[in-house]
């Protein structure tokens, strides 16, 4: 009788082993479960920064076509300006001598 006590001792130590292990192996399961999650969740923020980056460089090229196009018009803009200025200042002029000249 007393094997069979040490085989029924044996049998339970293993069978609690099992049950260590069997949970052992479902506490990894849920930790793989998690880090799954986890990876698809980066690699969404990941694909949203991707998205965001690709927009800040269009954005800046557009950005940068619309100052050269406003340099352009600027740099076109001063010429018509100083003959504007020099024709209101010959108006002024011409005015000024011929009031001088009635006098």
């Amino acid at each position: 009788m007393a094997v069979v006590d040490d085989l029924e001792g044996i049998v339970q130590e293993r069978d609690e082993e099992i049950m260590r292990i069997a949970q052992s192996i479902e506490e990894l399961s849920q930790i793989f479960k998690e880090l799954a999650v986890l990876v698809i969740d980066q690699g969404t923020i990941l694909d949203r920064i991707d998205f965001n980056m690709e927009q800040v460089v269009e954005h800046t090229r557009e950005g940068i076509k619309q100052l050269e196009k406003a340099e352009q018009h600027q740099k076109s803009a001063r010429p018509i300006k100083c003959i504007a200025c020099l024709l209101l200042l010959i108006a002024v002029m011409l005015t000024i001598l011929i009031l001088k000249h009635r006098r």
